[in-house]
């Protein structure tokens, strides 16, 4: 993938308005018909690894839809209660009360009861999902040699300090950059109102508009 110097911001991509755009090209704002926006930006690595670069834009999504994820420690041997153990080739499954650990073929999937951890590594590819009863967070990487692509997706049933249901990005381009960043939050909707606006590719429309092979 190439980037180019300043962003392609059309005046509309689907259901989404351009708002504002920087002097310099590196950015672009839009908004939809629900409310949500979308920021476009291009982001230089600096010798950063993009998953480095991109550390500071989750912790700032974070604070925007805080949600109470807390770490599912992995069942000991040591643990006492009335638990499962079966060890095959390629297929492990621990149960201890209402705790379990799984893996199988470079899936793993810890579950507390209340909240659950899936994790999905090959190769480049790695996918963790994080989900509690108060909402589900969602990393996705594909780090390649040459190309990168990264999706992170916090979106929650309560509404954020600002009103946000759903909040993250989509980021594309080469390994060493810099990468085209669809920032996107999504508004909560009003009590009773049972429209939804449909996921229509805006967002990977806007960005691949700035991506060439």
């Amino acid at each position: 993938m190439k980037t180019p110097v300043a962003l392609i911001c059309p005046d509309r991509e689907g259901a989404l308005t351009r708002t504002a755009q920087a002097g310099d090209g590196r950015s672009c704002d839009y908004q939809g018909s629900d409310g949500e926006t979308v920021r476009l930006k291009l982001l230089d690595l600096d010798g950063r690894s993009a998953t480095e670069a991109l550390a500071p834009d989750q912790a700032e999504l974070r604070t925007l839809l805080p949600l109470p994820f807390k770490p599912v420690p992995a069942i000991s041997k040591l643990d006492e209660g009335e638990r499962t153990d079966v060890d095959l080739p390629f297929f492990h499954v621990h149960t201890l009360n209402d705790r379990s650990d799984v893996k199988i073929f470079g899936v793993s999937v810890h579950d507390d009861g209340k909240n659950t951890e899936v994790s999905v590594k090959k190769g480049g590819k790695h996918t963790i999902v994080h989900a509690t009863p108060a909402g589900a967070e969602v990393v996705a990487e594909d780090v390649g040699r040459t190309n990168a692509e990264l999706v992170y997706v916090l979106a929650s049933d309560r509404r954020g300090p600002g009103g946000w249901r759903a909040v993250g990005y989509v980021a594309k381009g080469p390994t060493a950059g810099p990468l085209v960043v669809g920032e996107f939050r999504a508004l909560d909707r009003s009590e009773g109102d049972r429209h939804r606006h449909g996921d229509n590719g805006d967002l990977d429309h806007l960005i691949d508009r700035n991506l060439k092979s």
